[in-house]
């Protein structure tokens, strides 16, 4: 998928004075070096013809392996005008707004993407930087844009068109027939998982676009009728983190499993506990909301490994085990997610000791399930 450096950006510069030329030196905190920009094509007309300097004034370091320090390639939508929703504090907000709904204003958003030939696509995307434009040297009309456009259109078909083949290589075909075992199903879900991840970051580019539809089916190789939206469903979590137990219906069913139960269980008792000290708060990098999210995660995977199970139906055992798997994988990572946030505190309370205890329940409970499936 992209790499997307906003975070990391300590400062840069980013000139189109020559058409057809794009270059640039851009700082990330942790490089000892700037990484260089030497990119064909035009930015859109605000930045055509000028030079752009821009700031970020929380920088954080981030993981560089594998990021070239030489960026060559073609130009993306590069442009200091993109149009976004940018949230307002509800406290200084003026005027009146929809009860639960974060009010917002629309503002520029720095957007730099450009497709490199090694990195593949790289982004820049923040309305929090401080930056500044020269006046041009030359202009770029209304038809030169459009022109660009389609050029970065395709370099992002291009670019999800070798992510494809990357994901399923014409010479390492799914059997056509018969069951798959563990490993052929986690091959499968892997691929899965990298297609929806395209699908995401198309929408994610092409989400405000009119033609978002057919732009997003260019570029996964469907035919537009193939696109199914499904209707608003209730989430599986309510906004406070609690399971969401709305009014039953048809098309609204939680898998009857013991490993399911017992993972809601404790989710529920993670938020209850967190939420009751005032442990949550709105930073990603919090381990106790990290813990919470990966407690949900891991229901999300249970129901997904299980469902079937649970319905009485007989499922593959290889796509048991493979779903488990990941389920487990999860559980691990929110033992240790437990560990870090437990390990700020002096000593642990008598609630994380019961949580780290049955998710080690968790852990022996699916590890026993996974050897059952194998068996079959």
């Amino acid at each position: 998928m992209a790499w997307r450096l906003d975070q990391h950006v300590i400062k840069g510069e980013i000139q189109n004075r020559i058409p057809g030329k794009v270059t640039g030196l851009i700082w990330l905190k942790g490089l000892n070096q700037p990484v260089e920009l030497k990119l064909k094509g035009n930015c859109y007309r605000d930045l055509a013809g000028a030079k752009l300097v821009f700031e970020n004034p929380e920088p954080t370091e981030g993981n560089y392996t594998g990021l070239d320090i030489c960026q060559e390639g073609v130009v993306g939508d590069i442009t200091a005008s993109k149009k976004v929703k940018i949230p307002v504090d509800p406290e200084t907000a003026i005027g009146e707004f929809v009860d639960g709904k974060i009010p917002y204003v629309i503002g520029n958003c720095l957007y730099l993407e450009w497709f490199s030939e090694r990195n593949g696509r790289v982004l820049i995307e923040t309305t929090d930087y401080k930056w500044t434009v020269t006046l041009p040297q030359w202009s770029l009309s209304e038809n030169e844009e459009i022109e660009q456009r389609l050029r970065n259109q395709q370099a992002m078909f291009d670019f999800m068109d070798n992510l494809a083949n990357a994901i399923e290589p014409e010479d390492d075909p799914l059997p056509s027939s018969g069951e798959m075992n563990e490993f052929q199903w986690e091959a499968y879900l892997q691929k899965s998982d990298a297609r929806s991840d395209m699908l995401m970051e198309l929408f994610e580019k092409y989400g405000d676009d009119p033609k978002c539809e057919e732009l997003v089916a260019e570029a996964m190789g469907w035919e537009i009728e193939s696109i199914d939206y499904p209707d608003e469903e209730d989430e599986l979590w309510d906004e406070n983190g609690l399971l969401n137990e709305g009014k039953p219906s048809p098309d609204e069913y939680l898998p009857n499993h013991p490993l399911i139960s017992e993972m809601m269980d404790v989710t529920s008792r993670i938020f209850f506990e967190t939420e009751s000290r005032k442990l949550l708060n709105e930073e990603s990098s919090n381990p106790w909301n990290q813990l919470l999210w990966h407690s949900q995660l891991t229901v999300s995977k249970l129901i997904g490994a299980l469902e079937e199970v649970a319905e009485g139906v007989d499922p593959e055992p290889g796509f048991v085990v493979a779903t488990l798997k990941r389920a487990l994988h999860l559980i691990h990572m929110t033992i240790s997610t437990l560990e870090a946030a437990s390990s700020l505190q002096e000593e642990k309370e008598s609630w994380q000791v019961d949580i780290r205890k049955a998710l080690f329940r968790m852990r022996e409970s699916t590890l026993n399930l996974m050897q059952e499936y194998r068996q079959n």
